[in-house]
């Protein structure tokens, strides 16, 4: 019995409303299915324009459009400058949406961010009680709750406000340990904004929250090629500004560790922050969250991270493992079929940094058709964007891929309506 069908098509044109328009007819048509469950949209910032919703949104319902700008696009390889529509299909999975201005999250008020999540769930339950279709359905609205989430949260450059990690953590205070996929929005290597689409809108620096009620299985892995190279401890840090380790000048640190003079990280796609970056362990899944690191020229003394680092953190100079990085991208779906039960996994969304795309070796065609060959039958789609998160994670790991693999199979929930 097929569950969930999915279509992936990306266009480049010169006009955004056709870009649209042609990307979601092209996806639509794959998956055999004019009501689907969600139409994702990534896109290229040369198509940021509210044209490119009037062409979204003209085959499809509006709710159920959501989407954010990248640094590349994943439709069958690493493209760029393009609009590309990822339809998913299923009477088994609803999506509720809702997005928040990132001004108004900078406030930190735990008002803003509970409702927040509660304009998420309360779309998501009335598209399930609203919407046909053959979910198991508790009986009272409350109980319906979502199983995961994807997240798409502001950029990483130094002067962004709220930071992307302060956005997860306020939410998880509402939202508990939910798995969340996705990262942060890119803007084609500019590092300054982004923008995403919401329903019938188009919005500049906001953050977009998609919540998901699955009665299929899926999983969540997130994989890396690095290593620990030395160990430090944050003695000083001011919010992401990190300024000492070991009670030393952090830059200084960090440079002779790498036994190079000090010089000037200008910006996020440095190679000496892809290949050498810092590590930090979330307390909260016991794993290596991966960040690249910034100096301000040869006069600093601080490092300049992407997220807060907290007073006392073990703090870890990674290295690049060479051949690990190369299929980092197909370890996150072989990782993400491991460590479920899925046995047959029809829908693989892949959140890479871009870093990886630039770094390594140009290999992102070749990682999609490595991903191919391995699952044969799992459509696979997603972005490049300048960090991931994965799972219960609080952090948002740079350098490395996560993936949420769906599979053709039910939960145990529902089996008992099959």
């Amino acid at each position: 019995m097929e569950r969930i069908r999915c279509g992936n098509f990306s266009a480049k044109t010169n006009i955004p409303y056709r870009a649209g328009r042609i990307a979601v007819e092209r996806a639509l048509r794959q998956t055999f299915d004019e009501k689907p469950a969600l139409c994702l949209v990534f896109f290229s910032e040369r198509y940021s324009s509210p044209d490119l919703v009037e062409g979204v949104t003209l085959r499809v319902n509006a709710d159920i459009v959501a989407g954010c700008s990248t640094s590349g696009e994943i439709p069958a390889g690493y493209e760029r400058e393009s609009v590309n529509a990822y339809i998913i299909a299923s009477d088994f999975m609803r999506f509720g949406i809702a997005v928040e201005s990132n001004e108004i999250l900078s406030s930190g008020s735990e008002e803003v961010y509970r409702k927040f999540y509660e304009r998420a769930v309360f779309d998501l339950q009335n598209k399930i009680l609203l919407q046909e279709s053959k979910m198991v359905i508790p009986e009272k609205r409350e109980d319906i709750l979502p199983d995961y989430g994807m997240i798409f949260l502001p950029g990483t450059d130094i002067e962004t406000h709220p930071r992307a990690d302060e956005v997860v953590r306020h939410l998880r205070k509402h939202m508990g340990n939910l798995p969340l996929i996705g990262g942060t929005s890119g803007d084609d290597f500019k590092y300054e904004k982004g923008y995403v689409i919401y329903k019938d809108e188009f919005l500049e620096d906001h953050t977009l929250l998609i919540l998901c009620r699955s009665d299929l299985k899926f999983s969540m892995a997130q994989t890396h090629g690095y290593s620990i190279r030395q160990e430090f401890t944050a003695t000083k840090a001011n919010k992401h500004n990190l300024e000492l380790l070991n009670n030393n000048s952090a830059s200084e640190t960090y440079f002779g560790a790498l036994n190079i003079p000090v010089v000037e990280i200008s910006d996020l796609r440095d190679e000496i922050c892809a290949l050498n970056p810092l590590g930090i362990n979330d307390d909260n899944t016991n794993e290596m969250q991966i960040l690249f690191p910034m100096s301000r020229g040869r006069g600093a003394s601080d490092l300049v991270l992407s997220q807060t680092v907290p007073v006392g953190k073990k703090v870890y100079l990674m290295e690049a493992d060479v051949e690990r990085s190369k299929s980092t991208s197909l370890e996150s779906f072989k990782a993400a079929f491991a460590s479920s039960t899925i046995k047959d996994p029809r829908l693989g969304l892949m959140f890479s940094c871009v870093g990886r795309s630039t770094f390594y070796f140009g290999r992102a065609h070749e990682e999609i058709d490595e991903i191919r060959k391995r699952f044969k039958y799992t459509d696979v789609g997603g972005a490049y964007i300048y960090g991931t998160i994965c799972g219960e994670s609080n952090y948002l790991s740079e350098g490395t891929t996560a993936t949420l693999l769906i599979g053709n199979d039910l939960q145990d929930r529902a089996l008992k309506e099959d």
